[in-house]
């Protein structure tokens, strides 16, 4: 491969695809929605998720109130909704009542749990500190929410029954229409790379 190496970062996107959630969060009466790209887990036990919001966001102003947000996993049918929440500020329109978002009902939080989620959890949070243009939430994840046939028997998602919602970046989404999913063990993958390279 002929990689090209520059100091000059320029449009910071090379990690795409990433899988695209939609954040919720409720302050004084009122739910908000906002998709977000920038998002990981930070630790099993406890569990720890984390998501970058920018300051200048509703959902920011939301989370810093309450310290409360859910993070909604969407399957590809609902790549609309992830776009659309993306979209105008949540202090413009109501989400939820412009896109005809449904919510379950949250079981730990006041944030609202998305319907057509395939997973989605609510967290509370530990810590935040700024970064660049982004401040990091760490939410500890009080409550999970997730439909048990999407996932076989060891917790992995089931791409037979749900297609997540991929995201590419530039507003372009990856719709998964075939795939195939090798297992590759760490160890023996290890053991087997290093005696063909002996």
């Amino acid at each position: 491969m002929n990689k090209v190496a520059r100091t000059e970062i320029g449009k910071f996107s090379h990690f795409f695809p990433f899988s695209a959630t939609i954040v919720t969060s409720h302050f004084d009466g009122k739910d908000n929605a906002m998709a977000v790209a920038w998002h990981m887990p930070v630790s099993a036990n406890p569990p720890l998720y984390g998501v970058g919001i920018s300051s200048g966001k509703l959902s920011w102003e939301y989370i810093t109130k309450t310290m409360e947000f859910g993070v909604n996993f969407m399957p590809f049918e609902a790549a609309e909704l992830v776009a659309a929440t993306g979209g105008p500020s949540g202090r413009k329109i109501d989400k939820f009542k412009s896109f005809g978002l449904k919510k379950d009902a949250s079981i730990a939080t006041s944030a609202p749990i998305l319907s057509e989620a395939y997973a989605a959890f609510e967290c509370v949070v530990e810590k935040q500190a700024e970064y660049g243009d982004h401040t990091l939430f760490i939410g500890r994840v009080v409550a999970l929410h997730h439909l048990p046939e999407a996932y076989d028997e060891r917790g992995r998602l089931n791409l037979n029954i749900v297609k997540p919602t991929l995201y590419l970046g530039g507003d372009n989404y990856l719709q998964i229409t075939t795939f195939n999913t090798p297992h590759l063990d760490r160890k023996e993958t290890a053991e087997d790379l290093a005696r063909r390279n002996a």
